[in-house]
């Protein structure tokens, strides 16, 4: 997959041969824990993903049948939907994470209708050569391996980031029942995702459109491009390369000192408030506290 002919042994030894813009985008104490102590079958089969995460891979195959198999928008709404049911057994006998499940499919419909409409505002059914899930990739400078990503949607003419929103969840009423709250979509894009589209943009050299949807309700869908957005122009894509260019660098140096995840995390600082650990739980968070404990 990679062009890069020769693998430094220390990336060899923790089983990685590329970057991508999902792992960049980590803080450096989850992606220590995620890549280098956990290996790549437990991030494909032993970790739970979150209910937001499950729809909104269910929200993009309803898309992908609107686009490539012809599907009329209440046919891509139902795929999705028959897709996000297939993921309820993962949250079973998890309370929280079930409420959240049934949330996500009370919305799914609208946010299929939702990212149809601006698929038609791009006017997508009059582009050729359009495809999904292609890998791309660019190797920064001074970074050993390359840097690979899957395309949301492609054309011959530009490239779509397609991104949902659904709710998260808020605090226990007093009924003891947990609320969840609506996303909004927010007024310019989030960083993260300007990192993806910007590598995106130089791996492919195609012009980007960054679409939020969401099932909150009819027309809740944007689209980010460089008309309406500062941040979506070429000097604003390189700002966002250049910071995944120093995240891999000490990334890098880190992996030269030791392969060794204890010997890491004396180098790393963990915050286990952050939102990004809110997957792992139970004995696996303890597990990953260890990690620091002398």
């Amino acid at each position: 997959m990679s062009s890069i002919d020769f693998v430094p042994q220390y990336y060899l030894d923790i089983n990685l041969n590329h970057f991508s813009p999902s792992q960049s985008n980590l803080p450096n104490d989850v992606w220590l824990h995620n890549y280098i102590y956990k290996d790549q079958e437990w991030r494909r089969n032993g970790k739970i993903p979150n209910p937001n995460m499950t729809a909104g891979n269910s929200a993009q195959d309803g898309l992908n049948k609107y686009i490539f198999d012809g599907y009329i928008p209440m046919e891509a709404q139902k795929e999705a939907v028959k897709k996000y049911r297939t993921n309820k057994m993962l949250y079973k006998n998890k309370d929280d994470q079930m409420l959240h499940f049934e949330t996500n499919l009370d919305a799914m419909s609208m946010c299929v209708e939702n990212g149809i409409k601006a698929l038609k505002e791009l006017k997508l059914e009059k582009q050729k050569e359009i495809s999904t899930e292609l890998y791309c990739e660019h190797q920064l400078p001074g970074i050993d391996i390359t840097t690979i990503g899957r395309t949301d949607v492609l054309t011959s003419n530009y490239l779509i980031e397609l991104k949902t929103k659904w709710k998260r969840k808020g605090a226990i009423r007093k009924d003891g029942t947990r609320g969840f709250n609506k996303v909004a979509i927010p007024k310019k894009p989030d960083f993260n995702y300007l990192g993806q589209v910007a590598f995106y943009w130089k791996a492919t050299g195609k012009e980007p459109h960054l679409v939020y949807h969401t099932g909150n309700f009819e027309g809740d869908y944007t689209i980010f491009n460089k008309d309406n957005c500062e941040q979506m122009t070429p000097e604003y894509f390189e700002y966002s390369l250049e910071h995944y260019r120093q995240v891999q660098t000490v990334r890098q140096n880190l992996l030269k000192i030791s392969t060794d995840p204890k010997v890491l995390a004396q180098y790393i600082q963990p915050d286990f408030s952050s939102f990004y650990w809110n997957d792992i739980q139970g004995v696996e968070l303890e597990e990953a506290r260890n990690l620091w404990k002398m």
